[in-house]
């Protein structure tokens, strides 16, 4: 390591430069380390010029990185939370804080109540909820996230929580309004809600029913939604039939709050996993929490 000191103008440029890489902006990186927007600037040039590479492209938009940036970044960003995640454990101060993020149903119907539960036998743990439209990576804001994946995906710091099941979901009131649904066929002939999200590849009613060998018309496209967690508040408001994630769904049916008009059901080729940063030792706190979730899924 005698050599690193010859690359580095200082062993705080890597803090800085990965602050800046994070954050896509000197200033924010700046304020972050409580320094100048100046001094993150001339550190990262006097890096680029040990180096002899260019780490960032400068815009009037801000800042981003160039290959060889971001291939630094992606070795050194795991590895000084690595070092963070020791740190903290030798010191006797390892986190008690807990970042996870998921869609806004997983969160909304699933997550929150058991976390409620677990922030109860756990007082101190403190845990924090991020619902996000898209997928993230586990990171420097986020400790955890939760993503569907296929049965046979494999990853270091990753915990299957359960396969991914479909079935038809809607209201009690609903059915009692307009009569019982007797078959695929009967389908035509009712409210369908239809989810259309832009960030995640969510099953649609086509490929569902493709899946049940159904090969008649297409469903009325009764009400379109571009968050799965509106067309849950959608069927509980008895506007219609939607198709139901067992994860965001059990609970609403468990409780009677929904119903599920058929019996048919699909279980598919995926699951919906924990994953926590591939690369660090996992903390006491945060496995505490993922074993918690995994055996009240």
């Amino acid at each position: 390591m005698s050599g690193l000191s010859k690359l580095l103008p200082s062993a705080n440029s890597l803090l800085i430069f990965e602050a800046a890489a994070r954050l896509q902006s000197f200033k924010a990186a700046a304020q972050e380390m409580n320094v100048t927007q100046p001094s993150v600037s001339h550190t990262i040039k006097l890096m680029e010029a040990h180096l002899a590479v260019q780490l960032f492209e400068r815009g009037n938009r801000g800042v981003r990185l160039t290959k060889a940036g971001a291939d630094l970044n992606a070795d050194l960003a795991p590895a000084l939370m690595q070092i963070e995640d020791r740190l903290r454990s030798i010191s006797g101060h390892e986190s008690q804080a807990i970042t996870i993020a998921a869609s806004t149903s997983v969160a909304a119907q699933w997550l929150l109540p058991l976390t409620a539960v677990f922030q109860r036998a756990h007082p101190g743990i403190s845990v924090r909820i991020m619902t996000t439209d898209r997928n993230v990576e586990p990171g420097n804001e986020v400790d955890l996230t939760i993503r569907r994946r296929p049965l046979n995906w494999t990853r270091p710091n990753s915990w299957m929580l359960c396969e991914e099941e479909l079935y038809t979901i809607c209201s009690p009131a609903y059915i009692k309004r307009t009569g019982p649904v007797r078959n695929l066929d009967d389908l035509q002939h009712h409210a369908i809600i239809h989810n259309n999200e832009p960030f995640r590849n969510r099953m649609t009613w086509q490929d569902w029913l493709a899946r049940q060998g159904y090969s008649g018309p297409s469903l009325p496209q009764t009400l379109f939604v571009n968050d799965y967690q509106l067309a849950l508040q959608a069927c509980i408001a008895g506007e219609g039939i939607a198709l139901g994630w067992s994860i965001t769904s059990k609970n609403l049916v468990d409780s009677d709050v929904l119903m599920r008009p058929l019996v048919n059901t699909l279980h598919t080729d995926h699951g919906f996993y924990m994953i926590g940063p591939k690369n660090i030792e996992m903390s006491r706190a945060r496995m505490k929490y993922v074993e918690w979730l995994r055996r009240n899924v």
